[in-house]
């Protein structure tokens, strides 16, 4: 069963709204929350990427339902094409969401869907180098310009749409709200830019802090040595020493690979280190702020309110309706965005765990085909 949430603004506390960090600031309250210069310097550089560098990402394409060849975009091919960019949550990778990109564009054949690894994980995580620090949300939106640039992906041929799952939720919306901040600076674009996305996608991301469980499984992870001789044996051990489930503990086991001179021995296909800094990224990240100001078009860094309607885009927030950290103090926190209802919406999936893209697959395609059916740039 899929539902919207009710269109109302309820009232939230401070003492609820500072514990999960996603107290809503209007802009005369966020004032004092600039944020840095050298972000402004980050994102800048999305423009000074040479075209002929390798991507920096591991990708592969879907287009009208198949994988296509990543000698090239879709665009080569058909310049209407628009793309919806795809993004894993932690552990995962590109692979884990192209059941929904087959569906999608398969439904809607002028969308191409481009699955990413983010750094640290998946084919990202043995490109020939290693990520340089910091590990944070702004160097994963990064290390995705320096991947859509050379594939050509710029000005009009920006993706139309970004969709993230779980911490991909959190790094499409901080995507999504760096090229806010360089419109908001620089006011034009030029046809070497990457325009702000139509709509961005956040499944299942519960703002605050991570779910304890989140860190009890980097920490058992973290603890097993390496290498693993036997996936079957990983399950066994995960389920009897520390007490997972067979699901999540099949799931992990998944996240393992060969290693290139030994066939019988097994390593993790990301980055362990990376993981933990990213999650320790959580709590630092205003998910209720960077909603208002991308719906709404401001910034507490823009000085000209006029620009607000050039400036806006669309989010829309599927929560899974099985999943008890969407408390309703974090629920009531968001539905107090003032944008909420208008270019900020919530939709709640009734029978999804946290893989919404897995538990409810039909009814997430449905949404996004509602959602983009009539988008183009």
């Amino acid at each position: 069963m899929m539902s919207s949430l009710p269109l109302v603004v309820p009232r939230i506390t401070a003492a609820a709204a500072s514990k999960h960090h996603t107290r809503y600031f209007p802009p005369a309250a966020a004032s004092s929350r600039l944020l840095s210069s050298s972000l402004y310097d980050e994102h800048r550089h999305q423009s000074t990427i040479s075209s002929t560098s390798p991507p920096k990402l591991a990708y592969e394409f879907i287009t009208e339902g198949r994988q296509v060849s990543n000698s090239q975009s879709p665009h080569h091919d058909n310049q209407d094409k628009q793309t919806i960019v795809f993004l894993h949550g932690l552990l995962g990778n590109g692979k884990n969401l192209r059941t929904p990109a087959k569906k999608l564009t398969k439904q809607l054949p002028h969308l191409s869907a481009l699955l990413l690894d983010v750094r640290g994980h998946g084919g990202s995580s043995s490109r020939g180098h290693r990520h340089a620090k910091p590990h944070n949300f702004h160097s994963c939106v990064q290390d995705i310009f320096d991947t859509l640039i050379p594939l050509g992906l710029v000005g009009e041929n920006s993706p139309l749409a970004i969709c993230g799952h779980s911490l991909g939720g959190r790094i499409a919306l901080q995507y999504t709200h760096n090229i806010l901040l360089q419109l908001q600076q620089h006011k034009t674009q030029n046809d070497h830019d990457i325009q702000i996305p139509k709509q961005t996608w956040i499944l299942d991301s519960v703002p605050g802090t991570p779910d304890p469980s989140v860190h009890q499984v980097l920490k058992a992870i973290s603890s097993i040595p390496l290498p693993i001789s036997c996936k079957s044996t990983l399950t066994e051990t995960l389920m009897r020493e520390y007490k997972m489930n067979k699901a999540i503990a099949m799931w992990i086991a998944s996240n393992l690979k060969g290693k290139e001179d030994k066939n019988d021995e097994f390593e993790w296909v990301f980055d362990l280190d990376i993981a933990n800094e990213l999650v320790n990224n959580f709590a630092d990240q205003n998910f209720a702020q960077m909603i208002h100001e991308i719906t709404s078009g401001s910034t507490s860094t823009s000085s000209n309110n006029n620009d607000r309607a050039l400036d806006s885009t669309i989010i829309q927030l599927v929560m899974a309706g099985r999943n008890k950290e969407w408390k309703d103090d974090i629920v009531s926190s968001l539905q107090s965005i003032p944008t909420f209802g208008e270019s900020f919406h919530m939709h709640k999936l009734e029978n999804a765990g946290h893989w919404v893209h897995v538990d409810a697959v039909n009814e997430l395609t449905q949404l996004m085909v509602d959602g983009l059916s009539n988008m183009r740039r």
